[in-house]
């Protein structure tokens, strides 16, 4: 009983068969005896179809004849399609490209370019024809164009939030101000009366005040500075109490500024995170033009496919 051959072996005769090898050669190659190939190629053929198989012989004696790869042919055939996608005749092929890579060229785009934007363009023809891609980068251009004037906007109104965050902290600096000298000025007083106190000398009593005025006056003091520096007490009460009040309302304004100045951190922070977004996504290559492509491309798939455009937006995310 014969042995039976190996199918990598079956398989190196079949291919030395189609690149049309002779008989005698493929079996001297592999060690098999010339009855064996014989058997090995019919046998194929049969399963094949002896039209179809020796079709497909003449065809790889044809290419390797004028050096073109079945790989090649493969890339030939789906040029030869895309051709026929664009409408382009076959006798026009060669002129077609001559005038492409000329166009091109002139643009100083590289072969290698061209051939991904015309698989970017066959793609985007896909959801917008080509004869409406003028009008509608026109539309996008516009559509960037606004969302450049939104972006100077928004940095006008960031700026004018930080000049108004700006004068904020200086009406704060100047309430603050305000205060300390205001504080200042009672310390002065209670420290005046305490110390008056401690020397026995009342304060609130005018007649015990002048008694004291005339002792003093017995050690030679000057009475007229000394009657000027005292009569003001009442006044200075009155004024320890208006003190007190506009301390409140400063206490009270610098809440109100405070909080001013909180919601205009917000507001600055808030912009500064849509400025930052902004500039992260066009460094990743979504630029405003990208992102408004992206939107409206799922918004029209969802229309075309009559599918929601929430529910569209979550099936485009995952």
């Amino acid at each position: 009983m014969p042995t039976k051959l190996p199918d990598n072996i079956k398989s190196l005769v079949i291919q030395q068969w189609l690149k049309g090898e002779q008989r005698d050669k493929i079996a001297a190659n592999n060690g098999l005896s010339a009855g064996a190939v014989t058997n090995i190629v019919n046998n194929w053929r049969q399963a094949l179809g002896f039209a179809a198989a020796d079709e497909l012989r003449d065809l790889a004696v044809t290419l390797n004849k004028i050096g073109i790869t079945p790989a090649q042919c493969a890339v030939g055939f789906g040029v030869a399609m895309i051709m026929n996608r664009l409408g382009v005749k076959e006798d026009s092929f060669e002129s077609f490209m001559l005038d492409v890579y000329n166009r091109c060229k002139s643009l100083g785009l590289t072969p290698e370019n061209i051939a991904s934007y015309l698989t970017d363009l066959l793609e985007f023809s896909n959801n917008i024809p080509i004869s409406k891609i003028p009008p509608y980068i026109d539309q996008k251009i516009q559509e960037k164009k606004k969302l450049e004037e939104e972006i100077d906007r928004l940095k006008k109104q960031k700026e004018e939030l930080e000049a108004q965050k700006s004068a904020a902290e200086d009406l704060r600096d100047a309430a603050l101000q305000n205060e300390k000298a205001t504080t200042a000025k009672l310390k002065w007083y209670i420290d005046l009366k305490e110390e008056l106190g401690k020397s026995g000398i009342p304060v609130d009593d005018i007649s015990q005040l002048a008694k004291v005025v005339n002792g003093i006056r017995q050690y030679e003091y000057d009475t007229e500075k000394v009657l000027k520096e005292f009569s003001n007490l009442e006044s200075l009460k009155f004024q320890c109490q208006a003190y007190q009040d506009r301390i409140e309302r400063l206490k009270n304004q610098n809440d109100t500024l405070n909080q001013n100045y909180s919601l205009l951190q917000q507001k600055v922070s808030s912009c500064n995170q849509s400025l930052s977004t902004y500039q992260e996504l066009e460094a990743m290559g979504f630029g405003l033009k990208e992102l408004k492509f992206l939107w409206h491309t799922v918004r029209e798939i969802a229309v075309v496919n009559n599918i929601p455009l929430g529910k569209a937006v979550q099936k485009f995310l995952k």
